[in-house]
């Protein structure tokens, strides 16, 4: 049986970076992120579901903390994504560099951390 985060990846292309723009590769896997959380009963489906790099999964729990708008903005668009049941469209990699932009400092500040 096929895992929800592989049924994903067929049905939105299985690509070099996740729903965020972050490069996919052996330090950084693909993971699944639930849009509505499981503590709040958020289910792993491929509807709830988001392609993710384990690096930009932390990152989005951390935008959650410094930005829970922007979050909220991060999870819309996964939604969108789904409702598409098709590839990322260019759309789709517009509003993934508006949003990257719009988390700009947060990201400077996540990655001068991990430092």
């Amino acid at each position: 049986m096929k895992s929800v985060l592989e049924s994903l990846l067929k049905r939105h292309g299985n690509t070099l970076t996740d729903w965020m723009g972050f490069t996919i590769n052996k330090k950084n896997p693909y993971t699944y992120h639930h849009i509505q959380k499981s503590c709040d009963r958020g289910k792993k489906t491929i509807e709830n579901g988001a392609v993710l790099g384990r690096q930009s999964h932390r990152f989005l729990h951390f935008i959650e903390k410094k930005n829970p708008d922007l979050y909220e903005e991060w999870n819309d668009l996964f939604r969108e994504i789904n409702q598409s049941e098709d590839v990322l469209k260019e759309e789709h990699y517009d509003k993934i560099k508006v949003l990257r932009q719009r988390g700009y400092d947060i990201e400077n500040h996540y990655m001068k951390r991990k430092k």
